[in-house]
């Protein structure tokens, strides 16, 4: 199907999200992969992880009135570049989603992730004692899904320059809902920067995004 729905955060912030139901010849066919792209395409094996690579790049053109090509920093943070101009991603899938959000100045990042059981095995990796504290205890799967799709969306903002899920990110206290923002705080040696995450439930999934405007770092 094409773009399940897109919107714009703010006047120059643009996210889309695409329901993947196409086959991968078919994704294929939209695009015109460069030989590199084609290569990159190739060597993975299974067929969903082909097509979660293709549609967001397929959505990518649909948000777009020109052509820039994904390109990705040493730390593997994607940037979108032609020869006039640059503009910042962020991008993301799980499952049958994919989607991205692009900004022309500032950082951004994007994260979509399935309610999972698994989540909550690994939910001391990434959250402290204060914030295992304030989930939803009637809903706490999905609340603590949308605490770690946050908090991948703020480690994709800053790529290398923070990494520690339970140290470095902090989630300030918020309520169980289907949408909402949280207010959060990256925690650095120097300075901490605080940015607000926005979230929303699409079907057995959550997504969650924020941006970092640069006089902010």
């Amino acid at each position: 199907m094409p773009v399940l729905f897109t919107k714009k955060p703010d006047c120059n912030t643009i996210m889309g999200v695409w329901q993947i139901t196409e086959a991968v010849d078919e994704l294929e066919q939209k695009l015109a992969l460069t030989d590199a792209e084609k290569l990159v395409l190739d060597s993975y094996k299974h067929e969903n992880r082909k097509k979660q690579w293709l549609s967001y790049r397929v959505l990518i053109n649909e948000l777009q009135d020109e052509l820039l090509q994904v390109h990705y920093t040493d730390f593997g943070k994607p940037y979108l570049k032609n020869e006039m101009k640059r503009k910042h991603i962020s991008i993301t899938h799980s499952g049958e989603y994919s989607a991205v959000l692009i900004n022309p100045v500032a950082s951004v990042g994007i994260d979509i992730e399935k309610i999972s059981k698994r989540i909550d095995r690994v939910s001391s990796k990434f959250l402290s004692e204060p914030e295992i504290e304030f989930l939803d205890k009637d809903n706490f799967l999905e609340h603590l899904t949308i605490c770690w799709t946050a908090k991948e969306a703020m480690f994709k903002i800053c790529g290398n320059d923070f990494y520690d899920f339970k140290k470095q990110m902090r989630l300030f206290p918020f309520r169980f809902s289907q949408e909402g923002l949280i207010r959060s705080e990256l925690i650095g040696e120097q300075k901490s920067i605080s940015l607000t995450v926005h979230f929303e439930r699409i079907s057995d999934y959550y997504l969650a995004y924020a941006f970092l405007m640069p006089d902010s770092k």
